[in-house]
């Protein structure tokens, strides 16, 4: 995914999730501040090795999984994984469950966005205009923005992105935006997660047996 280059996109996670994420981070920021100032009459290296391990796995699960838009399709980030799907490859959503973003008879479901009963403030249409491939083309070279909305169901973001594919492939054909030669579905391993998860689990195993 290194070869994509588009500055402009919008980022969906549910508020649920980051809202238990705050409590997690206010949580184990405490315990760590805690145990600093305690440090030298009681010094606990385990349990701070396990704090910094629930701290990151909050992030891996809870904060880094998004749904990410921009002028070159849909980009699925899971807990280990990345999915991007060109505009030109995707074929369908469903939103059941979770959000699934389909290339061909491939679906790929988005860990962040499950469905949920609430829905934005605005209605659907004012987060449409945002997510267009076209109104983001006009926004191609300026300062990425990257956001997050704050009220968003699977539904909610089905219907973003099928609004966003048509009117890519109504630029398409009217040549306001050229076809994108590469649009194979490439999938990643998210390396920056099995790291931030495995030096901590590291040490908190080496100060287990030790």
């Amino acid at each position: 995914m290194g070869s994509r280059t588009s500055t402009t996109e919008q980022v969906f996670r549910q508020r649920s999730s980051l809202g238990l994420a705050a409590v997690c981070v206010v949580t184990g920021v405490i315990l760590l501040l805690s145990m600093a100032r305690n440090w030298a009459d009681y010094p606990r290296p385990t349990f701070a090795s396990w704090v910094v391990f629930g701290l990151a796995a909050t992030w891996s699960i809870l904060i880094r999984p998004a749904v990410l838009l921009d002028v070159e399709g849909v980009t699925v980030r899971n807990v280990l994984r990345d999915v991007f799907i060109p505009w030109a490859r995707l074929t369908e959503v469903k939103s059941r469950w979770n959000l699934k973003v389909f290339a061909g008879d491939r679906g790929y479901t988005a860990w962040a966005i499950s469905s949920q009963v609430e829905r934005p403030r605005g209605g659907p249409g004012a987060v449409l205009g945002k997510l267009s491939p076209r109104r983001l083309e006009e926004q191609f070279g300026a300062a990425g923005r990257s956001t997050t909305a704050a009220k968003v169901t699977a539904a909610t973001v089905a219907r973003s992105i099928q609004q966003a594919k048509r009117e890519y492939d109504e630029a398409v054909t009217l040549g306001q935006l050229p076809e994108v030669p590469d649009s194979r579905v490439r999938i990643s391993w998210a390396s920056l997660v099995l790291v931030v998860l495995l030096v901590p689990a590291i040490a908190v195993v080496a100060l287990s047996v030790s």
